[in-house]
């Protein structure tokens, strides 16, 4: 690894940020360990390594966590002092299956991985373990989870099974056929969660298929209205809605949901009224038998001059957001200044765009995806969604307002994104989800583009939310 690029003194930046103390930066230094490290990446590297040693408890960083967030007046830290939490626990894990730098840098000594690989893979493992290294283990979450790309593994192991017999060859052919045995174990486990996703769609329909078409659907039902913008529960409202129910009943159950049924409407309200635009933001519940789930719509004109009016399916957390926080006159509170609404949204949407085209298998979702709808659209119809919101990025909406970065120069903001999920629609679920973060925004010239951080907070975001569409009640204590 190149010292060059790793962090001169990550304990102190622990330190800095406040996740240990005075005396735990002593003990630290004084550890007689410490000398003998190789270069640190990063602060969560060596945090990880002090909770591998005893220097500092989890509990002790979680308080420290808490305090930090908790803070009056907020901290501009606390938030890069929780993500640092955050990765160091995550490299406990890792060190937990030997999942280590000394791991990674046999695989390379090997000849199984190169040089770029290797200092990628550094930068995403613990520096030591509770365990001994495991190079097989460690090649496996390569492929996985790591840097490596399956079509280069694949590549070794044709090399290794080819090369004749010399001293290292069986070491490389036991690594690699352990690495395989791994990954193969890990693809049937994946298997099985969808075969039991694929079975749960069936027993809960409704919950996966209609409200993501109500969400989605709804465009082109009209209300003519020119007096005015109709009430959240007003009788045409009202009525257009169970139509739209009905309609997406059949829909979902053309597409082999059985036993959806019509689901009924209850509590229909305005959450708010953008004077600007004529639009309402509206929420209701919606119920079949036992169940309930919330859903949120609009209402207003079809378009900016146009009389007549249009219910459209909306996302509740959008919704909330968006026309909770207006002020007496019907305009946002929360605009992205000083990026702006558009310019904020346009950035976040070519970052997404950036991440999809680097990662071969994120792009081989999103087709499997259009290719679903294509289908959906081809044997039904019956509902005729918007196609703005069949965007990977169907929505976006500021939440409070930007913050300068610690650096002067970059702003945070706190916005509320609805995303597509391709994952979860290649396995029956519910794939509008609402991603929530602080992301970075970096002013280039006269442009704006997201931070360095991006990836990994929009990560995270997204693991965060597929969590909680499937269950997980504490997506944060979860595990990814």
């Amino acid at each position: 690894m190149n010292p060059a690029a790793a962090n001169p003194d990550a304990f102190l930046a622990l330190l800095s940020h406040g996740l240990i103390t005075d005396a735990q930066h002593d003990a630290v230094l004084a550890h007689p360990e410490t000398a003998a490290l190789p270069p640190i990446p990063g602060p969560a590297h060596a945090l990880a390594w002090m909770c591998l040693k005893g220097l500092v408890t989890q509990e002790e960083i979680d308080a420290a966590v808490d305090r930090l967030e908790e803070a009056s007046p907020p901290i501009a830290t606390a938030d890069d002092a929780s993500y640092i939490a955050y990765d160091a626990e995550e490299f406990g894990e890792l060190g937990d299956r030997g999942i280590t730098h000394e791991a990674v840098n046999a695989l390379f000594n090997d000849g199984l991985v190169d040089a770029e690989t290797r200092d990628m893979a550094l930068e995403e493992t613990p520096l030591v373990g509770s365990v001994p290294a495991a190079p097989a283990a460690t090649l496996a979450w390569m492929v996985l989870d790591g840097p490596l790309e399956r079509e280069v593994f694949e590549a070794t192991r044709a090399e290794v099974a080819a090369e004749p017999a010399f001293a290292m060859a069986a070491d490389r052919a036991r690594i690699v056929a352990e690495a395989q045995d791994e990954i193969a174990a890990d693809e049937k486990a994946v298997g099985a969660w969808r075969a039991t996703a694929q079975g749960k769609r069936r027993r809960s329909a409704w919950t996966s298929g209609l409200v993501t078409l109500a969400i989605a659907g709804g465009l082109g039902w009209y209300l003519f209205a020119p007096a005015g913008v109709p009430a959240c529960d007003a009788d045409a409202t009202r009525k257009t809605l169970q139509g739209l129910m009905f309609r997406i009943s059949i829909d979902a159950r053309t597409q082999g949901l059985r036993e959806v049924g019509i689901p009924s409407l209850s509590g229909l309200r305005e959450i708010g009224y953008r004077k600007d635009e004529r639009i309402r933001g509206c929420m209701a519940t919606m119920t079949r038998g036992d169940d309930t789930k919330a859903i949120a719509y609009t209402v207003g004109p079809a378009s900016a001059d146009d009389d007549k009016m249009t219910v459209r399916g909306a996302d509740p957390v959008i919704v909330e957001a968006r026309f909770g926080n207006l002020d007496a006159k019907g305009k946002p509170l929360y605009n992205a200044e000083p990026i702006g609404r558009v310019a904020a949204e346009k950035a976040f949407r070519d970052g997404v765009t950036a991440l999809q085209a680097s990662s071969p298998a994120a792009a081989m979702l999103q087709r499997q995806l259009e290719r679903q709808r294509a289908r959906q659209r081809s044997t039904t119809g019956l509902v005729v969604t918007d196609a703005d919101r069949e965007r990977e990025i169907a929505d976006f909406e500021p939440t409070g307002p930007c913050r300068a970065h610690e650096d002067g120069v970059s702003r945070v903001c706190p916005l509320v994104v609805e995303y597509n999920d391709s994952l979860l629609a290649t396995i029956g679920r519910a794939q509008s989800l609402p991603l929530t973060g602080e992301f970075t925004f970096v002013q280039d010239n006269d442009n704006w583009r997201m931070g360095d951080d991006f990836a990994k907070r929009f990560t995270r975001a997204v693991m965060e939310a597929r969590l909680v569409g499937m269950g997980v009640a504490d997506a944060a204590a979860a595990p990814e």
